[in-house]
């Protein structure tokens, strides 16, 4: 789930507000062979035709706002009322809440509160429409012909035919209510995020020599803390980066920022250790710490917050392996195409790295 994903539903939430004012909630209908009276209650109006058979013309159009309605219909009329009160409170709150992720996706605002405003479109849109479910019964009975205990939806049959049904506006209420819940669910959670600028760059770098073979693993000291990694970068041997990871929502613009800087430094690292290959390093910025591992030109990368670093060495040279066994000959030669399961690879990055038991003697 993502900002853009919750701005969607929300887009799709007011496109289904607009298609609904465009058409009637519930309709009466009553039919015979020499004409065909109708009551259509949209939101914001009733309209009334009567259509005579024989001519094939209407022998009555009228419209009636739901204050005009009210002597004719009372109970009609205030059930269609209470029902675009809370429409138009649904339609101001998805309003709101998209604007409102519209700024949590230029990161200067928390996603709850666009989630908050969504959940309130989402609860007035619902019970707009479903409370008419309960009041229009009682309220139809004011219709000539409809039967005591008349339901939301009926028809009977006799000397006439006479039908009632709630019309494609009800519907698209409904479906607006549960997209803005889609809406809220998608974007609740986001928090807006700093730019990397520190203040006070500080750039070092630690060497770390490579062995032949896999160093053993280390004790694990019950107070090391467990390293925090914030963002995983993969750098093909022509120095465009090939993929980034982030536990955190940087933006475009900060991601080619940090991955230009990551890039360059790489490039001084292959300069200054071209005979060592499979070298790790370790860049510190500020209070962010990079630790760089690379092998056969592929750079692999991670921005650490916190923690002890030395742990992250071991992952780094494992997954490089890995990353040159599945991506080797297609990352010497990456051109911007797509790398299927290579996010899988890196996602174990940000799982508890638990060493192996000792060898039983």
């Amino acid at each position: 789930m993502s900002i853009w994903s919750g701005v969607a539903a929300a887009g799709i939430a007011l496109a289904l507000v607009f298609a609904a004012v465009a058409n009637p909630l519930w309709e009466w209908r009553k039919e015979d062979s020499q004409r065909t009276e109708i009551w259509s209650y949209s939101p914001f109006a009733a309209h009334h035709t009567i259509y005579n058979n024989t001519t094939k013309q209407d022998d009555l159009r009228l419209d009636y706002g739901y204050d005009q309605l009210r002597p004719i219909q009372q109970d009609m009329a205030n059930a269609f009322a209470d029902f675009d009160q809370f429409f138009v409170l649904g339609a101001i709150a998805g309003f709101v809440g998209f604007a409102l992720s519209m700024l949590t996706a230029w990161k200067k605002l928390r996603g709850i509160y666009a989630g908050v405003a969504f959940l309130g479109a989402c609860a007035s849109m619902l019970y707009a429409s479903f409370s008419i479910v309960f009041t229009i019964p009682k309220a139809a009975l004011q219709r000539p012909g409809i039967p005591g205990g008349a339901q939301f939806a009926g028809q009977s049959v006799g000397a006439y035919t006479l039908s009632w049904a709630p019309q494609l506006a009800w519907f698209l209420a409904i479906g607006a209510g549960l997209a803005f819940a889609w809406a809220s669910s998608d974007v609740w959670h986001l928090v807006s995020s700093k730019k990397l600028t520190p203040k006070k760059m500080e750039v070092t770098i630690k060497r770390i020599p490579s062995v032949t073979n896999p160093p053993p693993p280390p004790a694990l000291a019950p107070s090391a803390p467990e390293p925090v990694i914030e963002e995983v970068f993969v750098i093909g041997s022509n120095s465009l980066l090939v993929k980034h990871m982030s536990r955190s929502l940087m933006s475009d613009k900060d991601r080619d920022v940090v991955g230009s800087m990551i890039s360059a430094i790489s490039s001084f690292v292959r300069e200054a250790f071209t005979e060592r290959d499979g070298e790790v390093h370790e860049v510190t910025l500020g209070d962010h710490r990079f630790v760089m591992c690379s092998d056969r030109g592929i750079v692999l990368a991670v921005l650490v917050s916190s923690g002890d670093t030395d742990d992250i060495v071991h992952r780094l040279r494992h997954l490089l392996a890995i990353l040159d066994d599945r991506y080797g000959d297609r990352l010497a030669t990456w051109q911007g195409e797509s790398l299927e399961g290579i996010e899988d690879e890196l996602q174990v990055l940000w799982q508890p790295y638990h060493l192996p038991p000792p060898p039983v003697a």
